[in-house]
């Protein structure tokens, strides 16, 4: 569960999860409100790096997290459908969707080999997609600002504290 919990960019089953009341399989609850069953969400297809076993469930809190932590929607990742007009979250025809798919097996590869392993985990929160792109469908590079250096004495040594004058 690891792998679910923590594995963060693609945003693979919002649609298919959104549009589960296709797919249910008993009728609605008396009193449920909208008409809507409250039952479990259906199994996703295509998955290539979450695992099989994920459940719809846990494939649309994924989604969710995933569309938070890029601040996008489901269409950034999925292709519409030409026919309904819809999303179709088992499509490949997207290419933003392989990259999420290459990302999400590197944060789940980082969090394993390195952020599992440190001995004091206590400081180590787990990657996500949010860790790096903090709102932003591309993350920013970050430019550290520059450093002042103190005025005063050249180091011991002798040797100039900056760059010689011209």
């Amino acid at each position: 569960m690891t792998f679910v919990r923590f594995c963060s960019p693609i945003v693979l089953g919002a649609a298919l999860l959104a549009s589960s009341s296709a797919f249910a399989q008993a009728p609605p609850p008396a009193g449920a409100p909208g008409g809507q069953p409250r039952g479990p969400r259906p199994a996703p297809t295509n998955l290539k790096v979450l695992p099989k076993t994920t459940s719809g469930d846990d494939v649309l809190k994924l989604m969710r997290q995933f569309t938070g932590d890029l601040g996008v929607q489901c269409a950034f990742c999925h292709a519409e459908d030409a026919t309904t007009h819809r999303l179709d979250p088992p499509s490949d025809a997207n290419p933003v969707k392989e990259t999420a798919r290459f990302m999400i097996a590197m944060t789940d590869d980082l969090n394993k080999k390195y952020i599992e392993q440190m001995p004091d985990r206590r400081y180590a929160d787990p990657i996500t997609c949010g860790t790096c792109h903090r709102g932003q469908s591309h993350p920013s590079v970050f430019v550290p600002a520059p450093q002042q250096r103190p005025a005063g004495p050249p180091p011991a040594g002798g040797a100039p504290a900056g760059p010689p004058k011209p």
